[in-house]
């Protein structure tokens, strides 16, 4: 192995070390896509903090979804500690009308989530009128789904479940649903 093979071999590594957000934003967009979203805005501050927007069109809940992937350790310093990321995840709800008892229970939800952080699977609640917020935000090492070898599918996708559907059982309640004759029914 020549000097010309090393070095191709410590840039195609660096190459791998500088693209596993942008590798798993690509998964992320994919398993959204094929999960009824629809992607509506990207934006990017710089190489490490990735904002995705996706707009949900016959998801019973779900009407915009928010993804942040935001790099926190970068360099050869992800070789060490692995490739840290924080992500954080809005799903956002829309009800058509608002009643005076919903203007009441956003009061009680912002009274309960003063002092509340949404982080490591907890989830602060926004009300603003017709729309409704549920936050979370997790750190999590890029490394277990995306390595040299290739993507871990199967488990990007079990966490994705996971993370989505813990915002999604935080906003069932509040999502008001109407029927042909204008009358509210629950959600199944």
């Amino acid at each position: 192995m020549g000097l010309f093979d090393i070095g191709k071999t410590l840039s195609r590594k660096r190459e791998l070390r500088e693209s596993k957000d942008e590798i798993f934003l690509g998964e992320l967009i994919n398993y959204i896509y094929k999960n009824g979203g629809v992607l509506v805005d990207i934006k990017t501050d710089g190489e490490s903090n990735h904002t995705l927007t996706f707009r949900y069109v016959n998801h019973p809940i779900i009407h915009f979804l928010k993804v942040g992937v935001s790099r926190k350790v970068d360099g050869l310093m992800s070789n060490i500690v692995g490739s840290q990321s924080v992500l954080s995840f809005e799903v956002i709800i829309r009800n058509e009308i608002v009643e005076p008892e919903d203007i009441i229970r956003m009061y009680h939800t912002d009274l309960q989530n003063m002092f509340k952080i949404p982080a490591f699977g907890n989830v602060k609640i926004d009300h603003d009128l017709n729309y409704i917020i549920a936050k979370t935000n997790y750190i999590i090492d890029l490394n277990k789904f995306v390595d040299s070898n290739g993507v871990n599918r199967e488990e990007l996708i079990s966490k994705l479940d996971e993370i989505i559907n813990l915002l999604i059982d935080h906003l069932k309640p509040l999502k008001k649903v109407f029927d042909d004759e204008g009358s509210e029914k629950n959600i199944e």
